[in-house]
């Protein structure tokens, strides 16, 4: 049955159940809400720091991804500042609302609690409220797709998740982190005559961004990303960890895979060690069994390696766990975490 089977093909506006208003949740514990924006930067990154302390997760989040989190398109969101105490002036919780258009329509919800201003209420307000916000946006949509309310809860936030289920989210999918030791690298594979592996460079970026929007599109039926969208993120990126595959044999070399990759220094020292990060990889399915795959991952651990990285990580959604997870175990990866999607459909 098609999505818009589902759906009925009744407009998103009707569908989505948008309240006429949603105001701020009421303050209490000298705690007031106003609109987040760019003129609470450093108050919103100081806020995560101290969430990030507390609950140690393997990353750490920088100013500069703060504020490419700011300067996006498409969202609201919300601060909580407080007016009394020691901690007058101070922003201890945040929620943001995000739309996305990428076949099905999604709003991803996320946000937080200043770990000394917990179990009070403040992240029961959030979730109210950040629920609201989401059937208005999707409101607005001019689509009969079918649409999301979403929500990632890493490991160990049983409250939130018991929160959600409450609410009438439901577990959709698993995203796995995985890790491998760069001290004992596998051979590259023997790929043919026609297949080459390339280190990023300019050249390859617009037919790396080719080669994705055709596998977004077979395998999710995404809209094409626009330039503007494929280079948006890469405040970490590091080209020379990045690499595309080639088959060269028509007329014209035609790229059949990518692999990008980042640096976050800002989370090595939670870490303990010194890590380069995949970010995107993609291949087309007619170079799968060329090993592709495989000689990818291979170059950039060997890249990495030789910058002195200790370690690399990856990250794999469970949509194409199974697959995908044999090439990462051949090559010696292990799954080090799990991050839950939950969601309401709309």
């Amino acid at each position: 049955m098609s999505d818009n089977a589902l759906t009925g093909e009744i407009p998103l506006a009707r569908r989505a159940g948008a309240p006429d208003d949603v105001p701020f949740p009421p303050s209490h514990h000298g705690i007031v809400w106003e609109e987040l924006s760019m003129n609470r930067l450093h108050e919103l990154a100081t806020l995560i720091a101290r969430m990030e302390a507390q609950d140690n997760p393997p990353y750490r989040t920088s100013v500069d991804e703060v504020e490419e989190m700011l300067s996006a398109e498409g969202w609201r969101g919300l601060a909580g500042m407080t007016t009394r105490g020691i901690a007058k002036g101070r922003m201890v919780a945040y929620g943001r609302v995000a739309m996305r258009q990428s076949g099905r329509v999604e709003c991803l919800c996320e946000g937080g609690v200043d770990p000394s201003f917990r179990r009070i209420g403040l992240g029961s307000s959030l979730v109210e409220w950040q629920e609201a916000v989401s059937r208005q946006m999707l409101a607005t949509a001019d689509t009969d797709a079918p649409a999301q309310i979403t929500m990632l809860v890493e490991a160990g936030e049983n409250e939130l998740e018991e929160q959600l289920q409450l609410r009438g989210f439901h577990w959709t999918r698993s995203y796995y982190e995985l890790r491998a030791d760069l001290s004992q690298i596998p051979s590259t594979p023997d790929l043919g005559r026609y297949l080459t592996i390339e280190p990023w460079s300019d050249e390859w970026d617009e037919p790396a961004r080719h080669a994705a929007n055709r596998l977004s599109e077979i395998e999710w039926g995404s809209p094409a990303l626009t330039r503007e969208q494929w280079l948006k993120g890469r405040t970490s990126f590091v080209p020379q960890w990045s690499f595309v595959a080639v088959d060269r044999r028509g007329d014209r070399p035609c790229v059949v895979g990518f692999l990008l990759a980042s640096k976050y220094v800002q989370d090595w020292a939670a870490l303990g060690w010194r890590e380069g990060y995949i970010d995107q990889m993609g291949v087309l399915e007619e170079a799968r069994s060329d090993h592709a795959v495989d000689a990818l991952i291979i170059s950039s651990m060997r890249a990495m390696a030789a910058d002195g990285m200790d370690r690399i990580g990856a990250g794999l959604g469970s949509a194409n766990h199974s697959r995908a997870l044999a090439v990462y175990d051949y090559l010696g990866f292990v799954t080090v975490g799990q991050t839950r999607l939950y969601a309401i459909d709309v």
